[in-house]
């Protein structure tokens, strides 16, 4: 099969900080009877600008101790947790493990690696079953620069909702400007939402988007709820926002609709050509006060 893609090592991120050398004998074994061609690809993850390992972290290790510079992935498809990939991915990073080369030296024997990784892998899980949003931040930014960053890493991966790259530009370039809400977990700005404060009574939700690894998990109604504190404190006494109207069948549309409709907001009015005629546009608006 042909169906994976190769990278160079140097340009995925580990997410553990061990590993167990009876595991790396094992591996090196293998490839001295099999050669080096013959691996099952990497299961590799893209959120974003990050571009993690999900499994083979051996493989890749003992690839790299060969003098192999680049290896085989194949995306991971799978639904997991991916908040504790990010827990991981921040635990490397603060231990200076950036590619696959940083974990010479933490070659563990496999009791301590249990011991070291499955142990604190096991408190990472009991905390996140207790609360899989405990570590969620959401903040002001008031950069302009790292607004249109977050802003463009965001919505290019959303091409279902934002597959317009005159449209993502816009939205790049009209940001840097407007209040953001920056929402991230474990040092990852995961979505945000800028607003255009109109009058000082409407806060006009101009752009919102969140990597579809974390829709379904509470995070968009806390960012409507923390932008709805925010107009409380400031006196706004509406939020509004636009999206695809009925009119249009779209599947993902229909699920950001039902989305604000259970945040309160209601349909005031329908534009039908203001986006063009192929995309019907909805006004909803929810009062706050």
């Amino acid at each position: 099969m042909n169906d994976f893609k190769e990278y160079n090592l140097n340009d995925i991120q580990p997410t553990q900080l061990y590993l167990s050398e009876k595991k790396l004998k094992a591996c090196q074994a293998y490839f001295s009877r099999h050669g080096f061609d013959e691996y099952d690809p990497v299961p590799v993850k893209r959120i974003g600008h990050d571009l993690f390992y999900t499994d083979g972290h051996t493989r890749a290790y003992a690839l790299w101790q060969q003098g192999f510079r680049s290896i085989r992935t194949v995306p991971d498809t799978d639904n997991l947790n991916w908040i504790a990939y990010l827990a991981n991915i921040q635990w490397c990073r603060t231990n200076g493990i950036e590619c696959i080369a940083d974990l010479s030296g933490r070659v563990l024997t496999h009791s301590e690696y249990q011991t070291k990784w499955y142990g604190r892998c096991d408190t990472l899980q009991n905390t996140l079953e207790t609360d899989p949003l405990t570590r969620l931040e959401l903040e002001f930014e008031l950069d302009g620069g790292v607004k249109q960053r977050v802003c463009r890493e965001v919505l290019q991966a959303l091409p279902e909702w934002f597959g317009i790259e005159e449209a993502v530009d816009k939205y790049v370039a009209d940001v840097a400007d407007l209040t953001f809400i920056n929402a991230a977990l474990y040092g990852k700005s995961i979505g945000f939402c800028a607003l255009k404060i109109n009058f000082n009574i409407n806060a006009d939700l101009y752009v919102l988007g969140l990597f579809r690894e974390f829709h379904g998990l509470g995070i968009g109604g806390r960012m409507i709820r923390f932008i709805e504190s925010y107009c409380a404190q400031t006196g706004i006494r509406y939020m509004t926002v636009k999206t695809l109207s009925a009119r249009h069948p779209d599947a993902h549309y229909k699920a950001t609709r039902l989305f604000y409709q259970r945040a309160g907001f209601v349909g005031i009015e329908e534009f039908p050509t203001l986006w063009g005629e192929h995309n019907p546009c909805l006004y909803m608006i929810k009062d706050v006060m």
